[in-house]
């Protein structure tokens, strides 16, 4: 059996530390419970992920463009005006997170950590 060099265990050591460190910086960002809806670029609505709920979003010119609808702490968008509707066809996001975009409608709906739930800060990147 051969036994390791001192340089051989810093080597294994440093590579140990880099993955710990690549894990927490590129790991998936804690999950929400606030769904947060946005056209041009401002929030339109936000609810809570756990009440079932349609919120129709309307253009400036009154006309409906999406529905997202909010279910078993999943949302979706269940209609869009816009050619392909591409964003309809999205599967749901929930608590673990994601992003829903209506390029067209410049709609999106993102699921985000609402301000009263705890959070968790790392001292490495802040959060």
């Amino acid at each position: 059996m051969k036994i390791l060099k001192k340089s051989d265990v810093v080597l294994i050591a440093g590579f140990l530390v880099f993955a710990a460190a690549f894990w927490f910086v590129f790991s998936p960002a804690q999950g929400g419970d606030t769904v947060v809806i946005k056209s041009n670029g401002k929030i339109y609505a936000t609810a809570p992920l756990g009440q079932n709920k349609e919120v129709p979003i309307y253009s400036k010119e009154g006309a409906l463009t999406n529905i997202v609808t909010i279910q078993n702490n999943e949302a979706f968008i269940s209609y869009a005006s816009c050619p392909g509707r591409l964003c309809a066809a999205h599967k749901p996001i929930g608590p673990g997170g994601g992003v829903i975009v209506c390029l067209p409608n410049r709609v999106s709906v993102e699921i985000k950590q609402s301000k009263t739930q705890k959070q968790i800060f790392d001292a490495v990147i802040g959060r």
